[in-house]
């Protein structure tokens, strides 16, 4: 299987946000329960590496290696950090606050206090990839 590789840098913070995210997610989240095989999360800018707005990661869940390969792109992270907004919003007053507030902040583009950890990270990969949390 073909994956196509990052060709431009991020143009925005909210895309960086995702892209952190992501990153994030790739190096501290979701490595409990899955593999990963391909990984690019920057592109060579006049000789720098940055960020890449179309970063890439191809996984494999460990728990079930029956299981197809999942593709983890900017599309993926997106959906998954606003379902993971409305998850914690739906849970009320028993949603963890740390979460919320990450999530509320990135929503809102709230650049200078966006704070979040591997957990928040790998809950939006889930929600992004299967529309669930499914390991914990």
């Amino acid at each position: 299987m073909t994956h196509p590789l990052p060709t431009k840098p991020a143009t925005t913070r909210r895309a960086q946000a995702i892209g952190d995210l992501f990153t994030t997610a790739l190096e501290g989240g979701i490595g409990y329960w899955s593999t990963c095989s391909v990984y690019r999360w920057s592109v060579d800018v006049d000789g720098r590496q940055e960020q890449a707005e179309d970063f890439i990661a191809v996984i494999t869940e460990t728990e079930d290696e029956d299981e197809p390969e999942h593709v983890i792109d900017y599309h993926v992270v997106r959906r998954g950090a606003n379902r993971l907004y409305k998850h914690l919003i739906d849970l009320g007053d028993s949603a963890n606050q740390y979460h919320l507030r990450a999530m509320r902040d990135l929503a809102r583009g709230n650049w200078d206090d966006l704070d979040f950890d591997a957990d928040t990270a790998d809950m939006a990969v889930q929600l992004g990839l299967f529309n669930e949390i499914r390991y914990a």
